[in-house]
C-alpha cells in the first residue's frame, strides 16, 4: 500500500508540474485551472503537452508512475489473498 501511495503522490506533483509548463505557454483563456480534473480535461493537458513539449519527459514518467502504482495494488491484492 505503500507502493501506491507514493507513486499517487508522485504522478500528482508530475502532473501539477505538467500544467505549469503548458500553461506557461498557453494563452490565457486556453490555459488549465489547477481545479476540478475529469477524463477529458486530463487528456487535453496530455495533448498539449505532447504538441508544445515534443521531446518531453514528464507524460513518460506519468505514465510509468501509473503502471507502477497498478503493480504495487496487484503485488498488495495478491499477498492479501484476493487472488
Amino acid at each position: 500500500m505503500v507502493g501506491v501511495s507514493v507513486c499517487a503522490l508522485i504522478s500528482a506533483l508530475v502532473n501539477s508540474e505538467m500544467v505549469d509548463q503548458v500553461n506557461g505557454r498557453l494563452p490565457k483563456h486556453m490555459q488549465f485551472s489547477p481545479l476540478g480534473w475529469y477524463l477529458l480535461k486530463t487528456l487535453r493537458l496530455h495533448r498539449e503537452y505532447r504538441r508544445l513539449f515534443p521531446d518531453g519527459h514528464l507524460l513518460l514518467q506519468l505514465r510509468l508512475l501509473i503502471a507502477f502504482m497498478f503493480g504495487s495494488l496487484m503485488v498488495c491484492a495478491w499477498t492479501l489473498g484476493f487472488f
